[in-house]
């Protein structure tokens, strides 16, 4: 091999391990992936918020249940209502071989009008049970809005950091494609081994994979993000982290529970299943019907006549009706209790754990920003150097330098855990409206 060749080699040695030190250097930066560029920096970006206005006022489903909840207010105002009275018309007592109406007494035309009234107060217990149920809707309406905007933040925090990676990983590939041309030069001088080739072509090639499959996962979340907005094409998101409220402490979380609108709502349908009890109550008592009627007689000199009455219903069999009605609406008023205090339950462990989570991944966070990566960054840099004074094989740089790769994914996935904990615990302290 000729002094030229080693030369040359030596030369693109230089330039490598100078490429692959930046390198390093940038994937230990917090900052430099926003410095990467963006695939959707040419397009308008869509942000969070708005995408959140958008889901919230373009959500079929929350638009379903804001028709349920003008339906329960209706109803709460009909139900409330006496029933229908009902008009009679008629002809009495019509002799059949003239059909003559003057042909003797007792042939007249009636006509009558009945109002029946339900049992007492159960008119005024249905109204305010309906007004119940609505409430309950309302509150639901409101959880389940929180709860799309909480399936909204998740799409787009694993939309983000897969944009995030893919760009980082790309970069990484960068670097690697330089390892293999300068250990190919290495090789070419007579100063490096056909091994070391292979190997820096296996750590170029393996990430292909990784950002294969990282791709597939950010186009699966932003079709997410477009079904959730009602979109026909995936959205062009904007490439900034959400500043989310910070959560607030555990004992404070668990406080707010009774105020978050699903569990409101259960408690609505609680009170609305109680109220069925005594509603189903007043079946022991006899529903009135009131009926007042006047005949006009045709025949000469007869007087024209007045009718009334009361008419009650006989509630004489209660073991078999109102025994069971009233049992009945006991069972689902426990039903109702047991799924309050099952969500309640339910509620209270989410909170603790997701906290418990977010405490984790941020210590996690900050331990992989101030240790982790800075000995990570420490060792390459060590192993780099060592390298290019002979005493360290190529396979030790490629691993040193997938060892900052894989703490700078990692303190990627830190990142959005932390979000996504925060998201949540926003969602499990979300409050609705002050029930009068």
């Amino acid at each position: 091999m000729s002094d030229v060749q080693r030369s040359s080699g030596n030369k693109y040695f230089l330039k490598w391990v100078a490429a692959i030190r930046r390198g390093a250097e940038l994937l230990s930066l917090p900052v430099m992936l926003m410095m990467v560029f963006s695939p959707y920096a040419s397009a308008v970006s869509l942000s969070l918020q708005s995408a959140e206005a958008i889901a919230l006022r373009q959500n079929p489903g929350l638009g379903a249940l804001t028709q349920k909840i003008a339906e329960l207010r209706h109803q709460a105002v009909a139900v409330a209502q006496l029933p229908d009275p009902h008009l009679a018309i008629g002809a009495v007592n019509v002799p059949l071989n003239s059909f003559s109406m003057n042909q003797q007494q007792m042939s007249m035309l009636s006509v009558g009008l009945s109002q029946t009234f339900p049992s007492f107060g159960k008119l005024g217990l249905e109204g305010q049970q309906a007004g119940v149920e609505a409430q309950a809707a309302a509150d639901t309406l409101r959880g389940q809005s929180a709860e799309l905007v909480l399936l909204l933040r998740r799409a787009w925090l694993q939309a983000l950091y897969a944009e995030d990676a893919v760009a980082t990983v790309q970069h990484q590939e960068q670097l690697e494609t330089e390892s293999v041309q300068a250990a190919l030069a290495l090789y070419r001088s007579a100063q490096g081994s056909q091994a070391e080739v292979l190997r820096a072509q296996l750590a170029r090639d393996s990430l292909a994979n990784d950002i294969t499959k990282l791709q597939a996962e950010q186009t699966s979340d932003l079709a997410q993000i477009a079904q959730i907005l009602d979109l026909p094409e995936p959205p062009s998101i904007e490439h900034r982290w959400p500043n989310l409220p910070p959560p607030p402490t555990l004992a404070e979380a668990e406080a707010r529970l009774s105020g978050q609108p699903l569990l409101r709502a259960a408690q609505a349908q609680t009170r609305a299943a109680q109220m069925g009890v005594q509603v189903a109550k007043t079946g022991y008592w006899p529903e009135v019907t009131v009926s007042v009627g006047y005949g006009q007689d045709f025949y000469p000199g007869s007087p024209n006549w007045l009718s009334a009455g009361v008419n009650l219903s006989l509630p004489i069999f209660p073991g078999d009706r109102q025994d069971q009605d009233v049992a009945a609406a006991r069972a689902k008023a426990l039903q109702a209790q047991y799924r309050y205090d099952d969500q309640h339950l339910a509620l209270t462990q989410q909170a603790r754990a997701t906290f418990a989570r977010y405490e984790a991944v941020k210590a996690q966070l900050e331990r992989t920003d101030q240790r982790l990566l800075p000995t990570a960054r420490n060792a390459f840099s060590a192993t780099l150097a060592a390298y290019s004074a002979g005493r360290a094989e190529l396979s030790a740089v490629l691993r040193t330098q997938k060892e900052v790769l894989d703490y700078a994914l990692t303190r990627l996935q830190y990142r959005r855990d932390l979000a996504l904990s925060a998201a949540e615990l926003d969602f499990l302290t979300t409050q609705g409206a002050t029930q009068p």
